[in-house]
């Protein structure tokens, strides 16, 4: 068990930065919303920004940590997770790999202008072969079991269809995602908070102090019918009419009976189980305001804006997260704080946004860009306050020369490659130096060598120093022989400089450090 924690230990930092990453093209394509135009001529565009804004909230740590729930479930049952670990670290790595990639391909114009999605589609492969990965960690461990239990049997099949389901469902020319752009789509709002059944159930069984039996089926199999029915119409007779698509979307109010049920039979309270039950709260309140939303005088008004946060914001920017979070802190203990913290943030961004889209649409009149200036304010507290957890969770008490060392180096090459990345043409113009978009090439081994940096702040401080010296020793020997060969003007004097002279501060003083 405790090497399966440690698996843990080890990618929650990943994802830490990568939820930090995620926030940040939020803060920044809110200030371009306000009329910063900084960014406009980097790889940072607006579209850009909303996009990899959107892409990591999605594929993110969000969707990683709904990714742990059959493990929970199995460490509650006794089950020992070791067998596990090795599969599980593959499928993270994939993961990641494939976020990494979205994230550059989506930086450098590759982009299909979709709403839930917006890389390309071939990296959907990377996703499928993580789930690969993903399976076999799962029936290593279900092994254990002398007497398999309903939710296993009926999760391994789902676990087969899901890497082919995400081929078919995400593919540009017979895929359910384009479909989504048009019309209210009440048939796929059903399919889509379905979904999410059978996840609050494996969380109210894992959360539940005692025993918990399901009860109350009509409630999950009515809606499921409605579903299959639809899709089952799409194909054999053609589009939905609006009111067809209206009753499917009726469907929906059966699931607030459901888990109220179920909340009430496993005695879940927000004091015992606080994220799970916010998580329902908000997905019963999205339920509620899709049906009303349906309603075409109010659908008119909050859908003919860009701003109203309505049932689908709500949905993942709250009562996903927050299922997330509840299956996150039965592995890795989350501050209380935490929890207070990010309702706050999100209730300040939500509320001034859907404030915003009221006047946009005309409901009434208020000053649109104070609410834009309240939505910034909110993202701006979220960057703080996560880069604070972070930190603190770093747990430095007291700062060594080496760590020092390392921290300048992560600085300037980490944090300095993810500048020059996203704004290079500015600042090379800026500086009077010509850029190339080869360069990106160089940004890529700056940004590694930043982060060998960040390792050894905490772990192998000398051998991730001996390292990064090593590299730079190399690159700055072969910028400095560029330059004299005119190959590449002042920057690369510049980097030469640079590099050789803080390999070298290690190399002569580490006996000092």
């Amino acid at each position: 068990m405790d090497k399966f924690y440690k698996l843990i230990d080890s990618v929650i930092p990943v994802w830490a930065f990568i939820f930090l990453g995620s926030i940040t093209a939020g803060v920044i394509y809110a200030a371009q919303m306000l009329g910063f135009s900084y960014f406009d001529n980097t790889l940072l565009n607006a579209p850009t920004t909303r996009s990899l804004h959107i892409t990591l909230m999605l594929y993110g740590p969000v969707m990683l940590a709904l990714s742990l729930l059959p493990f929970a479930l199995f460490a509650k049952d006794k089950l020992d997770l070791r067998s596990a670990v090795e599969p599980l670290r593959a499928y993270f790595l994939l993961w990641h790999l494939f976020l990494f990639m979205a994230v550059i391909s989506i930086s450098l114009g590759a982009q299909r202008g979709l709403p839930f999605y917006d890389f390309a589609y071939e990296l959907n492969f990377i996703l499928a072969a993580s789930g690969i990965f993903y399976i076999v960690g799962i029936f290593k461990t279900i092994k254990q079991y002398e007497i398999t239990p309903l939710w296993v049997k009926v999760s391994k099949a789902l676990l087969f269809a899901a890497p082919i389901s995400l081929l078919v469902l995400m593919n540009p020319t017979y895929g359910q995602v384009e479909k989504t752009l048009i019309g209210p789509h009440g048939d796929n709002t059903l399919g889509m908070s379905f979904t999410l059944i059978p996840l609050f159930y494996l969380m109210i069984k894992l959360h539940a102090k005692e025993n918990f039996t399901a009860r109350w089926h009509i409630f999950w199999i009515l809606p499921l019918a409605g579903y299959a029915l639809s899709v089952a119409t799409r194909i054999f007779a053609g589009e939905l009419s609006y009111n067809e698509e209206w009753v499917y979307q009726w469907l929906t109010f059966a699931y607030a009976p459901l888990l109220l049920k179920w909340c009430k039979d496993a005695k879940l309270t927000l004091k015992s189980t606080p994220y799970l039950v916010i998580s329902i709260w908000v997905f019963l309140f999205v339920m509620i305001q899709g049906n009303i939303l349906f309603i075409p005088e109010i659908r008119w008004p909050f859908h003919r804006n860009d701003l109203v946060v309505a049932h689908a914001h709500a949905a993942i920017g709250l009562g996903i997260f927050f299922m997330s979070l509840s299956i996150l802190n039965y592995f890795y203990k989350l501050p209380k704080s935490f929890m207070h913290f990010w309702l706050s943030v999100m209730g300040v961004i939500f509320i001034s946004l859907t404030l915003a889209g009221f006047d946009e649409a005309g409901v009434f009149k208020i000053d649109v860009v104070s609410m834009w200036w309240i939505r910034l304010f909110g993202g701006i507290i979220g960057v703080t306050g996560l880069v604070y957890y972070i930190i603190k969770k770093m747990n430095i008490k007291r700062i060594s020369l080496l760590q020092l060392y390392h921290l300048n180096g992560f600085a300037s090459d980490g944090l300095g490659a993810l500048i020059l990345f996203l704004s290079a043409p500015v600042l090379f113009e800026f500086l009077g130096l010509h850029f190339t978009p080869y360069y990106y090439l160089v940004f890529g081994f700056m940004g590694f060598v930043g982060i060998l940096h960040l390792a050894g702040v905490t772990k192998e401080a000398h051998l991730l120093a001996h390292f990064t010296s090593i590299a730079r020793l190399i690159t700055g020997t072969i910028f400095l022989c560029l330059f004299y060969l005119g190959t590449i003007d002042m920057l690369g004097l510049l980097v030469g400089l640079y590099d050789i002279s803080y390999a070298l501060l290690y190399l002569i003083f580490r006996s000092r450090l």
